[in-house]
């Protein structure tokens, strides 16, 4: 089986490369959520992997897009294999990974080659206290307080919430992220504007279904994507309608536990396995068989589908750069 490279170019990467994937190390960046926890996970599975401080002579390479930053090299010996996260593509990777279905679906039979994979569930994350029972009271987020939309930062949110004898409780900690011990409620809006965040994940919700803990979300594309039934989460398009929400919950029971209940059965679909083996299916399926694909063009051909990548990419930039200007002056 042919040895699978993880790039990790400095040593703050190669230090928490190394760490125990299944503890909760504070650490939410993408390399952490997309290298380190493939990497471990894979050679827990007896896959051959190695760290890489450099880009290998030859071989198949894994990286995060914030690690490759803005460097785009032609690569004729290495295949790189791009996990896109919430970023860009990558115009010097021959595949992508990425985690959004919408993303998937809109660009799956472009040149960028895109595999759809789901993230890795929350290392060492502790479940809400069950002899909570139905008890809506402490109400949190969880992340960084500029992903939080204006609204919920207020004191007409913190108030609101009073009034229903509820406590708002968001966890900026980073080091504290994985605790719901305490948690009845998860809201989770960057804006209540309508933007829908194609590129953005459900990693807030699975991390719900597995604690235990209902959810109220903002219908972004990610969120829409996971989304069953009624029961997965509850949309809210306004502070209004999150205070709404929380009454609701409070005032139903029998709600509040279906909720829980179906978030238990949902989480099922999002575990350490499942996700594994996608990792696996897609190495043994597409990866492999795609290197040796690739391995066999020449040096011409390959030349050629880089400089496509690199025209498309660079044509994306653009546009994006008219469409935010567009937006300023409207």
């Amino acid at each position: 089986m042919r040895t699978i490279y993880f790039y990790a170019p400095d040593e703050i990467r190669q230090k928490n490369i190394r760490e125990d994937q299944t503890l909760w190390t504070g650490d939410p960046t993408n390399f952490a959520a997309w290298i380190s926890q493939t990497y471990f996970h894979l050679k827990q599975a007896g896959f051959p992997c190695e760290i890489a401080r450099e880009i290998p002579e030859q071989g198949i390479l894994i990286a995060d897009r914030d690690t490759l930053d803005n460097d785009y090299p032609f690569l004729d010996k290495v295949m790189l294999i791009c996990v896109q996260s919430d970023k860009e593509y990558h115009p010097s990777a021959h595949l992508h990974i990425v985690y959004n279905p919408y993303t998937w679906e809109k660009t799956k039979d472009s040149i960028w080659n895109p595999h759809l994979i789901s993230h890795w569930p929350m290392p060492g994350l502790i479940p809400r206290d069950r002899e909570r029972n139905t008890l809506v009271e402490n109400i949190s987020y969880i992340g960084n307080r500029g992903q939080l939309a204006p609204e919920l930062r207020s004191e007409a949110w913190r108030e609101s919430l009073d009034t229903l004898n509820c406590h708002w409780m968001p966890i900026w900690d980073k080091f504290q992220w994985n605790n719901y011990t305490n948690l009845d409620v998860i809201v989770a809006a960057r804006s209540f504007d309508s933007r829908n965040y194609p590129n953005k994940g459900s990693i807030k919700l699975i991390n719900a279904w597995h604690a235990g803990v209902p959810a109220l979300l903002t219908p972004e594309l990610g969120f829409l994507a996971e989304r069953k039934t009624e029961l997965d989460f509850i949309i809210i398009h306004s502070l209004e309608e999150a205070i709404e929400a929380v009454r609701r919950l409070k005032s139903s029971p029998e709600l509040y536990q279906k909720m829980v209940e179906n978030g238990y059965k949902r989480a099922k679909e999002h575990t350490l396995e499942t996700t594994l083996n996608q990792w696996i299916s897609f190495f043994k399926d597409v990866a492999f068989p795609t290197y040796e694909q690739w391995s066999a063009l020449s040096q011409i051909e390959k030349r050629w589908l880089f400089s496509q990548r690199y025209l498309a990419f660079k044509y994306g930039r653009q546009k994006q750069k008219i469409n935010n200007l567009v937006k300023s002056k409207a």
